[in-house]
């Protein structure tokens, strides 16, 4: 199933910044971007988006949310900025996963056979998808570098800066453009009408609602 459209697509869990677009027609047809947090700019993004589509709040059909793994400020930001806003005007909710969505894109783009997309985590850990030889994407996982050093097979990220931890990694564009191509595969969306914070860690602090402070 595909989300039903005009869709308000929503990314807080970027370490800075927040992204939010609108999808109608199976493309982007309207996107908004700020480097600042989610708590200050998911309102105003949300707004300056629907704008640029000739659009209102209430023309909407459809949420779609990213519910991570990354910032947990930034995810639970806009995950109740879609709770409100469905409160008062009910439509669909649906979530994605942004590893998930960039393994779809990477073999949208012809990356064949398994291979694991990767993103930063905490405490110098990494979070890991791994893909199978049919394109299914595995459970999100937090990993110490060495485990993902030690995975067979390609290591796929955005993080330009993984080189330098992790020899192997190959650095490739995000999905982001891609989504409304993305989000028409299978198993990329899911229904989900009161979106949480997707948890990938084995073990972590009880949530604080403080702002990250870098990889230690």
């Amino acid at each position: 199933m595909a989300p039903a459209e005009p869709c308000l697509v929503l990314d807080g869990s970027a370490r800075h910044g927040v992204r939010v677009g609108v999808l109608q027609g199976g493309r982007w047809v309207a996107e908004a971007h700020s480097e600042e947090g989610a708590l200050e700019a998911t309102f105003a993004c949300a707004e300056q988006a629907l704008a640029k589509a000739g659009l209102q709040f209430a023309d909407l059909r459809a949420f779609a949310v990213c519910v991570g793994p990354g910032s947990m400020l930034g995810i639970r930001v806009t995950a109740m900025a879609v709770r409100t806003w469905t409160a008062l005007q009910p439509c669909e909710v649906w979530v994605w996963e942004p590893l998930v969505a960039l393994a779809a894109a990477v073999r949208l783009r012809g990356e064949a056979g398994a291979f694991h997309v990767v993103s930063e985590s905490r405490l110098k850990r990494w979070h890991v998808v791994s893909v199978d030889a049919a394109g299914l994407p595995s459970p999100a996982r937090e990993c110490e570098l060495e485990q993902v050093a030690a995975l067979s097979g390609r290591i796929l990220t955005t993080v330009t800066s993984a080189p330098q931890v992790l020899p192997a990694a190959v650095v490739v564009p995000e999905a982001w453009a891609e989504l409304p191509k993305v989000f028409a595969q299978a198993g990329v969306l899911r229904l989900e009408p009161k979106p949480e914070a997707l948890n990938a860690a084995a073990d972590f602090a009880t949530w604080s609602g403080e702002r990250h402070r870098g990889t230690p």
